[in-house]
């Protein structure tokens, strides 16, 4: 049973997943954003987002898989990760250069970068070592939901602790599977806090 829950978590809140979720929470939270943009705009912010950082990188992991170049969608090994993350790191500055070219908020072209600046870390480092990217993913969250807090004026206390909340699932999902030891766990959930929180308090 524990390890099916495991198994929900790390699908629920796969790393790629984590700009949509970041945009929802900008639109369903009050504050000028929210307020000012129309709900068509959003709805194309979202799928544009939805399309660069979750289903163009998954067809690429698909198309690797069907063709034998990984075992598995858990790639677990670092030949396996190298070229899915390569591509989607380009995927993910090439929405961060439309965002930017388009004069977007800040806070989105913040969080594209971040997101895409942590998976070109998580490449990197994954030639010497496995981070999780599941960790980074969510602690990216938290430190963009604290630094929208921040920069935007608003109250996200309560967002803040269900977000805590879930980083703590996640991290239990991934040690729960096996996929990570509790080093790669706390160092991904760091880096992708301080990624963000350093970006959207300093950008």
């Amino acid at each position: 049973m524990e390890t099916r829950i495991a198994k929900l978590f790390s699908y629920l809140f796969h790393p790629l997943l984590m700009p949509t979720y970041g945009f929802l929470l900008i639109f369903c939270t009050t504050n000028y954003i929210a307020t000012f943009t129309p709900l068509n705009l959003k709805l194309i912010i979202l799928g544009i987002t939805f399309l660069f950082t979750f289903i163009l990188p998954s067809i690429n992991t698909l198309i690797l898989l069907r063709a034998k170049k990984i075992n598995s969608l858990e790639m677990e090994t670092t030949r396996e990760r190298t070229i899915p993350y390569i591509s989607t790191s380009l995927y993910f500055f090439a929405l961060y250069y439309l965002f930017y070219n388009a004069e977007f908020p800040p806070v989105f072209v913040i969080l594209i970068l971040g997101a895409a600046i942590s998976i070109l870390l998580t490449f990197i480092v994954n030639f010497k070592w496995k981070i999780s990217a599941h960790a980074i993913g969510i602690g990216g969250i938290i430190g963009a939901v604290m630094g929208i807090s921040f920069r935007l004026a608003i109250d996200l206390r309560l967002i803040l602790v269900l977000c805590i909340f879930i980083a703590g699932c996640v991290g239990f999902a991934r040690l729960k599977l096996n996929a990570h030891s509790p080093s790669q766990v706390y160092t991904g959930f760091l880096t992708g806090f301080v990624i963000e929180l350093a970006l959207m308090l300093f950008y």
